[in-house]
């Protein structure tokens, strides 16, 4: 932590031109010790208005500390510095949720958020060394509400080879998330032409827009995400503010709050979306992945599988809000039946009443996937309660068994009586043995 410096007074100010013209006459000081000691009585018998002089300039110097004066942290980092990172952080939190807030507005004020294009970005890296994330791998979905998942950008990154010192995290990272080692003998990532994928990627529903659709990941990632854009943009010289890279449980409390027609249909709070997000419901769903982690079997990690199963939970939760039909492979994975589930749910109603009743705004088809969940471990529940209160017919009633015949009590062995003679002593044992005991 820098040294606080201390103010200066008027005899200091003295000191300065009282050497000064000690020198002009040939007349110097070893240290400032003798420089005090010999301009101590010519300071004393000084005029009042020379004094003066000298006290104001002391006084400026003061003040002139004051506002120049900087508080440090324990480690030295300046905390204005902190305080203004800071304000940016939340302006820019702030502005990345008004931007979020007027795109799905305009887009339901205009009727088009079904057939808005949306897109979902995720990275596996390797580590973060000197400051920059390693990625391995990189997926980019777009996806409507109406057409569901409808295409995806996905690309494996190998670094040419390994940053001095991190060749462990490295091989943690890879096998964690099932990435390729990165080599010696290979040219290295063309992140110029990566970007340019992107870029073309992001303008493939219209080629002449000049403002990029933003891309959103969990908030985990935003980070990573930020820190791959700025590598490929330096690379290839370009302003990386072209790119909005914004938190998707953000995007997915606004979406669902602004198409739900009931106040109980949305999220009270915007945790409750990421909860959402990181249950993940569709963890594990085979023929999502790429085809290195499907032969790997860490599809659960693969960039695509991961981004697939976001959109799937998004479109889960908003689709049936807008009576929008789910297709398997679009809006739900392949193995999921959907005629099964409506039988179920049908049933479900026939069969049992639920323990507490739904109100008429709490409709069944707020998620077609966790609502189904939901009533399965509700129709348990309420099996468990009927076979408690002893109403279930069949109720199997327990009788104990009949006595032994055997007397067993013939057959124990008496204890040995104990006498003076057999005894055992007390001072035989433990930490008095040996002692003397004293006759009192």
């Amino acid at each position: 932590m820098p040294k606080k410096k201390t103010p200066q007074n008027p005899f200091f100010f003295f000191m300065m031109d009282y050497r000064k013209e000690q020198a002009e006459i040939g007349i110097k000081y070893a240290n400032t010790k003798e420089l005090a000691e010999a301009a101590g009585p010519v300071w004393q018998n000084l005029r009042p208005t020379l004094k003066a002089k000298y006290e104001e300039k002391a006084k400026n110097e003061k003040e002139k500390n004051k506002q120049t004066g900087t508080k440090f942290t324990s480690t030295g980092i300046p905390i204005k510095v902190i305080e203004q990172q800071q304000r940016e952080m939340k302006n820019a939190e702030d502005n990345e949720k008004k931007d979020i807030q007027n795109i799905v507005k305009l887009k339901v004020f205009d009727q088009s958020i079904k057939t808005e294009d949306f897109y979902v970005i995720d990275v596996n890296s390797y580590c973060k060394a000197n400051g920059d994330y390693l990625i391995g791998e990189f997926t980019v979905t777009q996806f409507s509400l109406q057409d569901g998942v409808k295409n995806s950008y996905h690309e494996t990154i190998i670094p040419s080879c390994v940053p001095v010192g991190y060749m462990f995290d490295v091989k943690l990272g890879a096998e964690e998330f099932g990435l390729e080692m990165p080599g010696t003998d290979d040219a290295g990532p063309n992140y110029i032409q990566i970007l340019a994928n992107i870029i073309d990627y992001l303008k493939q529903k219209d080629r002449t827009v000049q403002v990029l659709p933003p891309m959103f990941t969990l908030p985990e990632k935003v980070d990573a995400v930020q820190n791959f854009i700025s590598q490929m943009c330096n690379c290839a010289t370009e302003d990386d503010s072209l790119f909005r890279i914004y938190k998707l449980d953000t995007f997915f409390f606004t979406l669902i709050n602004a198409i739900s027609s009931h106040h109980d249909e949305g999220f009270p709070k915007e945790s409750l979306a990421l909860t959402q997000l990181t249950k993940d419901l569709f963890d594990y769903t085979p023929g999502i992945a790429c085809e290195r982690h499907e032969s790997l079997d860490k599809s659960n990690v693969c960039t695509t599988s991961r981004v697939k199963r976001w959109v799937f939970t998004i479109l889960d939760r908003c689709c049936p809000l807008l009576g929008i039909p789910l297709q398997p492979g679009k809006h739900l994975p392949f193995d999921y039946d959907i005629n099964g589930i409506l039988i179920f749910k049908e049933e479900r109603k026939t069969r049992a009443a639920p323990s507490v009743p739904r109100t008429a705004t709490a409709s069944s088809n707020s998620s077609f996937i966790y609502d189904s969940l939901n009533e399965s471990f509700q129709s348990l529940n309420v099996t468990g309660e009927t076979a408690a209160s002893g109403s279930a017919p069949g109720r199997r009633v327990h009788k104990p068994l009949r006595m032994p015949r055997t007397d067993y009590s013939q057959r124990i062995q008496q204890a040995p009586e104990l006498t003076e003679a057999n005894f055992p002593t007390l001072t035989g044992h433990g930490r008095g043995r040996g002692l003397t005991r004293s006759n009192n």
